[in-house]
């Protein structure tokens, strides 16, 4: 797409914003219905490109992890708008409430909000935004990755299909594209991605005030418990590394273990990748995206290997395409200590003792999760209240992300913002303050001359 055209697209979406301030919600309601016929009817089609993108993947997978959690996100919208979009009272202060003064806050749509989606989950990280914005009242405009090309064309052609020009577009283009869009004056714009390209997105969109919702991933930690089931742990742990081939914003990155524990935790580990495959071999793996993203995965292990750390790696059954690589206790100054994995390698750091794990974990950026494994709540506690991250779990991961009425979103270095359900509702409104006055001029109370009244009713205030 050529930037002028990107213009004019905007501008379109602006004007029918313009046009119509406040959808009604039979209009929302219609929206969104829209968005899951295009995923349910172009089901098939979704998944052939998603796995022409990534070179494989397997198909139930995508099913699973972007047209299942993206209709699921319909659907609590679907249910829940009416009550979303009500006013929510609020008490005026007492002098006003005798005066028979009304307040509430009303949720008023904030305009055109761009949505730019990564590679890794390509549909449901533009659609559930999508389903956010919309619900809200809004126009949208996706720019959805250059790295899944197949997929970003489908969405193009089905957006188009299902809605007209000035409700939804999307503008496909490499990264001179992404980063016109980007200075358009949007009234919000969503950015999934990694903290680099994020830092240029601020600087763009600070040119125009635009407010922004920012998903950034970062190491996500593993605290393994003296109390946690190893077992239980291992399992849950290669499942976090094989989904997706460990290309989530919210895998877990590192693990934190005692010394004394590593060796039972890797037997346990050998276990359950062995037991990830099913009879159809490779069927239902999933590849690294490209060669760059293998490339970069391939250098952060070989450098750990050459800075101190034990490499071991791990095989599923049947010839399967997956692999786990393991890195144990790399020297500090190799580079998989800090960059983000986003892939099936696990980095493992033996320390003992919670206190020990927490100060490691509070040196580095807040992660976008922590995961906590064992049976102690008094411990699970202490994670909560001396770290800062965006979600916490208790012996699970990633299956936080399932649920639609949590919040999500990262704090400080994992990103700003929190959408989903109720949440992205909230995320892409104007929360508007309505006063309405009563029967009585308060004003009078306030105005010069000052009376006696005056400074009762004032020492009265400081009161109530």
């Amino acid at each position: 797409m050529s930037i002028t055209n990107l213009e004019t697209q905007f501008t379109t979406l602006r004007c029918a914003y313009h046009l119509e301030r406040f959808p009604s919600l039979a209009t929302r309601l219609d929206r969104l219905r829209r968005i899951r016929a295009m995923l349910i009817e172009n089901e098939s089609a979704w998944c052939e490109a998603l796995s022409e993108d990534f070179g494989y993947r397997s198909a139930d997978q995508s099913s699973f992890a972007d047209i299942t959690t993206s209709i699921k996100s319909v659907n609590h919208a679907l249910k829940n708008l009416k009550f979303w979009m009500k006013a929510e009272r609020r008490t005026p202060d007492l002098s006003l409430r005798m005066s028979g003064a009304k307040t509430y806050v009303e949720a008023f749509p904030k305009g055109v909000v761009g949505i730019v989606s990564p590679w890794n989950f390509p549909i449901n990280l533009a659609i559930s935004p999508l389903v956010s914005v919309l619900a809200a009242g809004n126009r949208a405009y996706i720019k959805p990755s250059e790295a899944t090309p197949a997929t970003s064309a489908l969405l193009e052609k089905l957006i188009s299909d299902y809605f007209s020009e000035d409700e939804v577009a999307v503008a496909c283009g490499d990264v001179d594209v992404a980063q016109a869009f980007v200075k358009l004056p949007f009234d919000h714009i969503i950015y999934t991605g990694g903290e680099t390209v994020a830092r240029h997105i601020m600087r763009d969109a600070a040119e125009n005030l635009v407010p922004l919702t920012l998903e950034l991933g970062g190491k996500s930690p593993v605290i393994v418990s003296s109390s946690a089931d190893l077992a239980m742990t291992a399992k849950r742990v290669a499942f976090g590394k094989y989904f997706n081939a460990g290309q989530i914003c919210i895998a877990p990155d590192y693990l934190l273990i005692d010394a004394e524990r590593l060796e039972p935790f890797l037997s346990e580990l050998k276990s359950a990748v062995e037991n990830t495959d099913s009879s159809q071999g490779s069927a239902d793996s999933v590849s690294i995206v490209n060669n760059r993203h293998r490339q970069r995965l391939e250098n952060l292990v070989s450098e750990g290997e050459s800075k101190s750390g034990r490499v071991i790696k791990l095989s599923g059954n049947n010839q399967s395409a997956y692999e786990l690589t393991v890195v144990i206790d790399p020297a500090d100054e190799a580079g998989i200590n800090t960059s983000e994995i986003f892939g099936p390698v696990l980095l493992i750091k033996t320390m003992g003792g919670l206190s020990e794990q927490i100060a490691y974990i509070n040196k580095s950026s807040h992660p976008l999760v922590i995961y906590y494994f064992g049976r102690s709540e008094a411990e699970f506690r202490r994670v909560a209240c001396e770290t800062s991250s965006g979600g916490l779990v208790k012996n699970d991961v990633i299956f936080q992300y399932a649920n639609d009425d949590l919040p999500f979103g990262g704090v400080g270095g994992s990103g700003m913002g929190k959408y989903r359900g109720e949440y992205g509702f909230k995320e892409f409104s104007n929360s508007r303050a309505v006063y309405k006055s009563g029967f009585i001029d308060v004003s009078g109370f306030v105005t010069p001359p000052y009376t006696d009244v005056f400074r009762m009713v004032n020492k009265l205030m400081r009161k109530i």
